[in-house]
Parts: structure tokens; C-alpha cells; sequence
């Protein structure tokens, strides 16, 4: 089941992977394998940002440019992820690998977002980055 939905979502974005005879290795093991690395890393970094930072250390990085930073941090391991994944699978590296890098770094964004609104809430000084919506206080 977890392959076959990130196997859609990056053919989604991607089509189909290439070089053609990678095929079942890219929907096998790379997809499936990137993807649930891109959602552990992505809550990972929020849960540090706004809990461990923000709640138990109280560092003064609560400021939307420290949210930021945090975010361009995911991005980067979010694209070096599937680089990674791929030569280690002795997968030859293609044109669509570094495409595949850019749309995990992507899908990281958003995922870094949607957790961050989730998740913000029990932050103690961070609890309004990068927006107060939707929680008050």
C-alpha cells in the first residue's frame, strides 16, 4: 500500500522513471523508501524547531527567519534524499534522478508547512511562526 502511494505520487510529478529498466526499482524500493524519509525528516525538523528549541531549550530561534532556515534545511536533505537512494541502489543516474531531487525538496516544502501549522500549538515561544492562523492564544 505505501508503495503503490508513493509510486503514484512521484509518477504523478515525474512520469514514468527512466532510465526504463530501473523501472521496478525505482516502484520497489526507491519511491517507497524516499517517501517515508520525506515525511520522518520533514516532522523531525518541526518537532526540533518548535519543541525542542522553542519549548525545551527556549533559544531565542522563534523569529519567521529561523522558521525559514528550517525549512531550507529540509528542503536540502529532502533533495539530497533521493540522490542518495538512488546510488545506493546501483541505479545509474539520470536527468530524472535530479528531477526526482527536486520534487521531493518540493513535496518537503509543503510537508514542512502543513506540519508546522499542526504542530505549533505547543510551542512555547514559536507558537506564531510563520503565522499566528489558526491558533490564538
Amino acid at each position: 500500500m505505501i508503495q503503490n502511494f508513493f509510486s503514484g505520487l512521484y509518477e504523478l510529478f515525474l512520469g514514468r522513471p527512466m532510465p526504463a529498466n530501473y523501472t521496478n526499482d525505482y516502484r520497489e524500493v526507491v519511491f517507497p523508501n524516499t517517501g517515508i524519509q520525506l515525511i520522518l525528516i520533514s516532522l523531525a525538523l518541526v518537532i526540533l524547531y518548535y519543541y525542542v528549541f522553542n519549548r525545551v531549550m527556549s533559544t531565542g530561534f522563534y523569529k519567521p527567519i529561523h522558521w525559514t532556515i528550517m525549512l531550507i534545511i529540509n528542503a536540502v536533505i529532502a533533495f539530497i534524499v533521493p540522490i542518495t537512494q538512488v546510488n545506493n541502489n546501483g541505479i545509474e543516474t539520470h536527468s530524472y534522478t535530479y528531477t526526482f531531487a527536486l520534487v521531493n525538496a518540493i513535496l518537503s516544502l509543503i510537508l514542512f508547512f502543513i506540519f508546522s501549522l499542526l504542530l505549533k500549538k505547543g510551542s512555547v515561544q514559536a507558537w506564531t511562526t510563520p503565522m499566528k492562523w489558526p491558533h490564538t492564544r
